[in-house]
């Protein structure tokens, strides 16, 4: 789905957008060309030349309210080859969108993928079923390299530990990843100075603990 041809810049894709969206600002000051998409607002919150706004929700079709994943793939002409970054935080809508492409095009057009995963509930066993079917699929292409829990949602306490059903995770496609393995694995993260933030600043930042 990634074309050839000649220099572009890289290209930062962000599907789910608000009035307050500072990833998107930064990465066009980095010079990536920003694209956006969101049904619920009507123009991007930043007016910047690196950003480019579509009102359209992320959906499984294409008419005038929704796009899918891979028409916004087609549409903005990647090039194989460029560090270019995919970006979502729609609201559990991932789950279908995931569901209906084909992954391994993900890894032909993005090095890397950030997504808000919604609706993590271990108690909820047909939706634990399907999630991680999608997300071993992920793994197939990408390796996660930062995982944050949100604390604007609902959290679980067990076995002196917190979770939370929603989950910010980074990912590396798998060749890039190799490197980096060498150096071992953190055992925690989820309030990094200068990496996490909290979401919900009233709320205290959720640690992640990997081994206990």
């Amino acid at each position: 789905m990634c074309g050839g041809g000649g220099f572009l810049a890289a290209k930062a894709i962000s599907l789910g957008v608000s009035k307050y969206s500072p990833w998107d600002l930064e990465m066009a000051e980095m010079g990536y060309k920003v694209i956006e998409y969101d049904g619920s607002i009507e123009k991007s919150p930043y007016d910047h030349p690196n950003i480019t706004f579509h009102k359209k929700f992320i959906g499984t079709r294409n008419d005038a309210s929704f796009i899918t994943l891979g028409q916004v793939i087609a549409d903005n002409g990647f090039i194989a080859g460029e560090n270019n970054i995919l970006q979502c935080d729609i609201e559990n809508s991932e789950w279908d969108m995931l569901q209906e492409i084909e992954i391994e095009s993900l890894s032909k057009c993005f090095t890397q993928v950030i997504f808000e995963f919604h609706g993590c509930n271990p108690e909820e066993q047909d939706g634990v079923n399907k999630r991680t079917k999608i997300l071993e699929c992920l793994r197939k292409y990408f390796t996660p390299i930062h995982t944050h829990f949100n604390n604007h949602g609902k959290i679980f306490y067990s076995k002196g530990l917190f979770f939370s059903t929603t989950i910010e995770v980074s990912y590396l496609r798998n060749d890039l990843a190799e490197s980096y393995f060498k150096n071992g694995f953190r055992e925690s993260c989820g309030e990094l100075e200068g990496l996490d933030s909290p979401s919900f600043l009233a709320n205290p930042e959720i640690p992640i603990r990997f081994s206990v």
